[in-house]
């Protein structure tokens, strides 16, 4: 993460996808070659409590390029022309079964290991004397913001199966609740960390990377929880809550729309490069249709993608080609956002449409248009088109950030997806992983 050297302390077990399928407390045994969960949940030194800081930034970037390439795979945004495996293309379009033991269920999976990590260090801070109360929050506010995030993400593809809202016991888990209860989990989680913050001071006692440039102090850094949070309130289509959340966010409509924290990476180790670069084995393709639907010189298409002079084409298991390969990550070293002002304009937008407040909507729309070099929306100002327009306008934007399956599932418009080749499907959500289903079988 661009120079900061990392010592990660974390758990042997990666709560959620709990990597066997029944574990008993007499399985675990102490690594020799790394240090043990104990050795920081007594009396941790503020070096140790560092550590685990920089590794819940560092673990909270686990995932990531499952996660967006099979939701992207999922709202048919995007297909991951993989030549190694043809699931990509077949069973997650719903061309063949869906399989709950498959590599893609990491988009759930791999986000516990954030979420056990967020419980081992607020655990550590409830065990030591070596930083102050007022530096405890400090900490405990960034695990909560990024244990939040993480439980958004596994909610995010399990939907109706929900999640589980307590692991702070990894051998004694709660039950999935629904995705109503498990929204309200999860904003519970960040309203928590937002507390925290506020009690943290006017710095943090540990250093952030430079993605979180703008965001290293209790205060910003809040500015960021917020912004989760606004998503969740998003979801939770409670758009009085959203909009007395805008407010507390970063949210500046007549600011940098790339504005917002976003996450480091680095080729030089023991960093890791950026996971979202096409490879010879890896190409990531927009969906064509997509593109060529785009409105005439919007600027955003050129940011995202990149015409190739004979198109790319897929045959394993089914046949697709498109001429557009993506091109929003082209380096190494470069940073993924986790969430822009771009995003935050158009949220406020959809509050504006959704309280009827159609000037707002427009003016909002228009800031995005403008910025995309579009001519104003001369659209019919009802709130269904409104609404409309927002959607389409974040498809472009957002494009390849993990929203266009999300945002046609929560307004019910999954079957008004573009399926580009027959027989293909948009399903609801992921099964629950088979780790997860073990477990519940052997622990009823």
């Amino acid at each position: 993460m661009n120079k900061l050297k990392y010592t990660f302390i974390v758990g042997g077990l990666m709560a959620i996808g709990l990597n066997s399928c029944n574990v008993l407390k007499t399985d675990i045994v102490n690594d020799p070659n790394f240090p043990s969960v104990g050795s920081v949940q007594t009396n941790a030194t503020k070096a140790q409590l560092d550590a685990l800081a920089i590794g819940q930034v560092a673990t909270a970037r686990d995932g990531l390029a499952t996660y967006l390439q099979v939701v992207g795979t999922l709202g048919k945004e995007i297909f991951n022309f993989n030549s190694t495996e043809s699931r990509w293309m077949t069973e997650l379009n719903g061309l063949r079964p869906i399989d709950n033991s498959a590599f893609y269920n990491g988009a759930t999976t791999a986000f516990g290991l954030p979420i056990r990590h967020a419980n081992i260090l607020i655990a550590s801070l409830n065990a030591t004397t070596s930083v102050s109360d007022q530096q405890k929050n400090g900490y405990r506010g960034l695990a909560n913001t990024f244990k939040g995030l993480a439980m958004l993400y596994q909610l995010n593809v399990q939907y109706t199966n929900g999640i589980r809202l307590n692991i702070e016991d990894p051998f004694k888990p709660s039950k999935a609740v629904s995705y109503t209860e498990s929204l309200a989990g999860i904003a519970k989680v960040l309203d928590e960390g937002a507390t925290q913050l506020d009690a943290s001071g006017a710095a943090f006692a540990f250093a952030l990377p430079s993605g979180y440039a703008g965001f290293t102090t209790p205060a910003n850094f809040k500015k960021f929880n917020r912004a989760i949070a606004l998503r969740v309130a998003l979801y939770q289509k409670d758009f009085t809550k959203a909009a007395s959340l805008l407010g507390q966010t970063f949210y500046d409509a007549a600011g940098d729309l790339n504005a917002g924290p976003k996450h480091s990476f680095n080729a030089t180790p023991p960093d890791v490069q950026n996971p979202l670069l096409n490879t010879s084995t890896v190409r990531i393709v927009a969906v064509q249709k997509l593109i060529e639907d785009a409105e005439s010189g919007d600027k955003r298409v050129a940011t995202k993608v990149k015409e190739q002079a004979a198109p790319l084409s897929y045959t394993s298991g089914v046949t697709y080609s498109s001429k557009y390969l993506t091109s929003v990550y082209t380096g190494a070293n470069d940073p993924v956002s986790i969430i822009r002002n771009e995003e935050l304009v158009l949220i406020a937008a959809e509050i504006a449409a959704q309280q009827g407040n159609a000037a707002e909507a427009t003016r909002l729309i228009n800031i995005i248009r403008k910025a995309a070099g579009l001519a104003d929306y001369r659209g019919t100002a009802t709130k269904d088109a409104l609404i409309n327009t927002v959607l389409k306008e974040r498809l472009y934007s957002l494009f390849y950030e993990g929203h266009r399956w999300v945002d046609m599932r929560r307004y019910e418009k999954l079957g008004e997806i573009y399926l580009p080749v027959s027989g293909m499907k948009v399903l609801e959500r992921l099964e629950r992983p088979l780790a997860e289903v073990n477990w519940d079988n052997a622990n009823p």
